[in-house]
């Protein structure tokens, strides 16, 4: 009973992101869902924060506005970030493994070093991001737009590639320039990225 007054209480936004920033999992997702009754992930109260190292594990984010954000090293594992905002976050050596991202705007993102094994990331927008390094192993990328992305030393083992988009400014896995007659398949080969 109490706990449910207190959840009514007014809650200042700067308290709920410094409670964002303890590395609490649980702490976090209730504090994620408390922004999210007050509009506060869709009006870019998170955009630009520093939430690096973040324990996000399972966390809805669906059409948040979160461009900027810094959520280098943070644990987003099966994180569902359908629609959101994340044009120039820094997402650097952070997991995402089984999350979802599905039409989710990367632009201009550092993912260097980040795992996004078996993330489902249908139509999701990383053009010019970079991706040096990122594991994408079994990865969902149907659709996606890779146009101008980095994805020097990407491991796309077993990663779903029809209707992804690329263009010349997009380096593969090789440290190559994407053609049209590129053979995307040598790299998504279940010996690991670019072992032909």
């Amino acid at each position: 009973m109490l706990r449910a007054l207190l959840n009514k209480l007014p809650v200042s936004k700067a308290t709920l992101i410094e409670q964002l920033q303890t590395g609490d999992n649980k702490t976090a997702l209730t504090v994620l869902r408390r922004m999210q009754e007050m509009g506060w992930t869709q009006d870019g109260t998170l955009a630009g924060l520093d939430l690096h190292g973040a324990q996000f594990q399972n966390a809805r984010l669906a059409r948040a506005e979160m461009a900027g954000v810094i959520l280098r090293e943070a644990d987003l594992t099966s994180v569902y970030f359908g629609a959101t905002n994340l044009r120039a976050a820094d997402l650097s050596n952070a997991i995402l493994a089984g999350g979802t991202l599905g039409d989710v705007h990367l632009a201009g993102a550092n993912l260097t070093g980040a795992d996004l094994s078996g993330v489902h990331a249908a139509a999701a927008d990383f053009r010019g991001a970079t991706l040096c390094g990122a594991v994408l192993k079994g990865a969902n990328l149907w659709q996606a737009d890779l146009r101008g992305a980095d994805l020097r030393e990407v491991d796309l083992t077993g990663a779903n590639l029809p209707g992804a988009r690329f263009d010349e400014q997009t380096i593969l896995p090789d440290g190559q320039h994407w053609m049209p007659d590129a053979d995307l398949e040598r790299f998504m080969q279940l010996n690991g990225a670019g072992d032909g």
